[in-house]
């Protein structure tokens, strides 16, 4: 714990006679991209802002850790991003103002939320580390192409990147030419972390250190210093194991040196704590049908847990083949919360061949994001449209409530609502293929470009249509559980049991069911709800999901790829519920709905093995995007070895019915009310959120209780 402060320190604290810190650069590249912009092209002036960056920013080089830090770790800082806002209303107001009105006030009614993402890009590592970073500047100037600005850009950053280097190497030896006083496994620490730079800066990396500190580099260098986040660090023990047998046979390096090496590089995401978590995969299967499980993924799993962090997230690729130690130690740590995922290698790499992926490209995919996968050459699949499923419902109860709509049955209701809800997902669609045609003039990916051969070879920026496949564009679903239980109270309250009228019920819904508490607490306990394996919620959440698919999936985009449907909704079951009015279900205005595709909070009471059997009702490869289910499972269920067991069937069950990816939470009530009543007690406790774990301590009391209150209900 003491030396994790230390990092932390580090991070924050970087030598302030090494450059300018955070604000100042913020204010000096706002001067600067102005100053520039009448006279150069937009990719030009960003890779000056990204130099100047390069040359000017504080920076240090310490005995305290194994990795450099810089004065831009705050993501929510960065120097560049007014640069870039300012940037983005220019191009918003040039190419596309009668749009922005409308996609605006949809965000603010939480009709939808749309944003730019400039945050899912990732490199092919594979191809990346035999070239480093001068590697790839030379691969650049051999496809050199003088006519074109992007060339000019992408040759400023490389040129950039090495300067940097510089820095770091030429402050770490004044760093050790004056550390005699130090201990010496710190003095040992720093040199052998200079050394390292010093290979960076004359090649592509030769160790498993150097491996993690390109990463690292990367990382920062794209998130940090250009605002273009790398969202994935590789397939990471099938990536470091080659370095580090070798390492080990040349006697380099030993087992409790890198275990510490990796302790660092995980506390660097740490330190930056990005809400949503840094993801990292692990795993896989080779060409020859055998496993990319090594004796390095026992090592990593160990330092993970040791470390105990929300950040990063490991994402495990699970197959028959893979080693039942493997297996076994990560679902204990997964009931110990810690943040892994488990992705089924069949399920994902039978949608990718759906896609038209071939088999080999299928069976090398990784995964990024919260759950996303792709095939590592389709690096730059792009999100951010999430289209509220519950909006039409409430809206078609407005019309009732006023007279403007009736529906003589439940199917003529359902109709009506498929079509606005398809005419809604179809209209977050044509916004997307509109400004992502502009991607590139407001952000331009200079270190993404710079590792992609296909761009490089190009001339493309990786944000336009700069890699060979995969350009593709995910709407992400919200409130897909919810909507189902909604329809379905619809259904029984006016049509089944007639107990009210459309408008009645539209005037109830309008109240947030003032004076008829009894309803509502009925239809909130109501069994018939998606999660409990119910055929009438089966059924209609297929109907559902095919009816959008067909909306969405396929469909061009303006980058050269195509759009998808995705599961998945990060924080929109919150951000967007608390702008959604009361629904038939039993949710009152204002409460969160469901995420991902899993029930509402407390709504599934069959048991997990119903969950399981209500997911395998949809079809994964209408989802494309990715198919993500939280599992919310009681303590003593899973107990022991017997219960390891019982996690591991789940797993293969949820595979079997084409499931792709799963995700534990193990707590029971009462846990996490004397959690919620004696913070202090539990300051590592940490839970499932949409694809990240975040600590208890860090929630909201209205996130916590809606925890506790699913704990209850699949505990009666």
């Amino acid at each position: 714990m003491i030396l994790q402060c230390l990092v932390v320190e580090a991070a924050e604290h970087v030598r302030s006679d090494s450059g300018v810190g955070q604000d100042a650069a913020r204010e000096h590249l706002l001067k600067l991209s102005k100053e520039l912009e009448p006279t150069e092209a937009w990719n030009v002036v960003k890779a000056e802002c990204f130099a100047w960056l390069c040359d000017n920013l504080a920076i240090d080089v310490s005995p305290l850790d194994w990795f450099p830090s810089f004065a831009c770790w705050d993501r929510y800082s960065r120097p560049m991003s007014p640069v870039l806002w300012r940037r983005n209303d220019e191009i918003g107001r040039k190419f596309y103002p009668e749009m922005l009105p409308r996609m605006q006030k949809g965000n603010e009614q939480g009709r939808w939320m749309i944003w730019k993402d400039f945050d899912h890009i990732i490199p092919e590592w594979d191809k990346v580390l035999p070239l480093g970073f001068p590697g790839m500047k030379k691969r650049l100037l051999s496809n050199w192409q003088e006519e074109k600005p992007y060339y000019r850009a992408e040759k400023i950053a490389a040129e950039a990147i090495g300067r940097l280097l510089d820095r770091l190497v030429l402050l770490g030896d004044l760093r050790l030419s004056s550390s005699v006083s130090c201990p010496f496994a710190r003095i040992d620490r720093l040199s052998k972390q200079v050394a390292s730079l010093k290979r960076l800066r004359e090649g592509a990396p030769r160790t498993a250190y150097d491996v993690m500190q390109f990463i690292y580099l990367y990382f920062v260098l794209s998130e940090h210093f250009e605002a273009v986040q790398a969202r994935s660090l590789s397939i990471i023990d099938k990536t470091l194991w080659p370095y580090y047998r070798a390492d080990l046979a040349a006697g380099r390096t030993t087992e409790a040196e890198f275990r510490e090496q990796f302790r660092h590089f995980l506390w660097q995401w740490g330190s930056i704590d990005n809400y949503w978590g840094q993801p990292v995969t692990m795993g896989g299967t080779k060409s020859d049908g055998s496993t990319e499980y090594n004796p390095l993924s026992s090592v990593i799993l160990d330092v993970m847990d040791e470390c105990a962090l929300p950040t990063p997230k490991f994402h495990l690729k699970i197959a028959d083949n893979t080693p039942d130690a493997i297996l076994r130690k990560a679902l204990d740590m997964s009931r110990r919360h810690r943040p892994l995922s488990f992705v089924g290698e069949k399920p994902t790499r039978s949608v990718l061949e759906h896609l038209g992926y071939d088999s080999e490209a299928a069976r090398r995919f990784v995964t990024k994001g919260c759950y996303e996968f792709t095939t590592p050459e389709a690096g730059n699949q792009l999100g951010g449209g999430h289209p509220n499923l519950l909006w039409d419902i409430a809206t078609l109860l407005g019309d009732a409530k006023e007279g403007r709509f009736a529906a003589a049955s439940f199917e003529d209701f359902k109709r009506e609502y498929l079509r606005r809800v398809s005419a809604t997902c179809a209209e977050v669609r044509d916004f997307f293929f509109v400004f992502e045609q502009h991607l590139d003039d407001v952000n331009p990916a200079l270190v993404a470009s710079l590792a992609g051969e296909y761009s490089v070879k190009t001339g493309k920026d990786a944000l336009a249509n700069g890699t060979r496949t995969g350009n593709n564009t995910q709407i992400l679903l919200s409130g897909f559980g919810t909507s189902v239980d909604a329809l379905l109270s619809v259904k029984e309250i006016v049509y089944e049991k007639r107990e009210l009228s459309l408008g009645e019920l539209g005037k109830l819904m309008a109240a947030n069911w003032k004076g008829r508490e009894d309803l509502r607490l009925r239809m909130l306990r109501s069994r018939r709800k998606w999660g409990n394996n119910d055929a009438d919620a089966n059924a209609l959440g297929a109907e559902i999901a095919k009816t959008l698919s067909s909306v969405l999936n396929g469909r061009p985009n303006s980058r050269g790829g195509k759009f998808e449907m995705s599961g998945h909704n990060a924080r929109q079951f919150i951000v967007e519920a608390r702008k959604t009015g009361a629904t038939p279900d039993g949710r009152k205005a204002g409460e969160e709905f469901s995420k991902n595709l899993s029930p509402t909070m407390g709504a599934d009471t069959e048991g997990v093995t119903a969950l399981i059997s209500t997911l395998g009702s949809l079809d994964s490869r209408d989802f494309p995007g990715d198919f993500p289910l939280d599992v919310m499972l009681l303590p003593y269920t899973v107990a022991g070895d017997k219960g390891l067991e019982a996690m591991k069937s789940l797993l293969f069950q949820y595979y079997a019915n084409g499931g792709l990816m799963i995700q534990f939470n193990v707590f029971d009530a009462e846990e996490l009310k004397d959690a919620q009543l004696h913070p202090e007690k539990y300051e590592n406790l940490q839970v499932r959120v949409c694809g990240w774990n975040v600590r208890w301590n860090d929630l909201p009391k209205v996130e916590q209780d809606a925890y506790i209150r699913r704990a209850e209900e699949i505990g009666r």
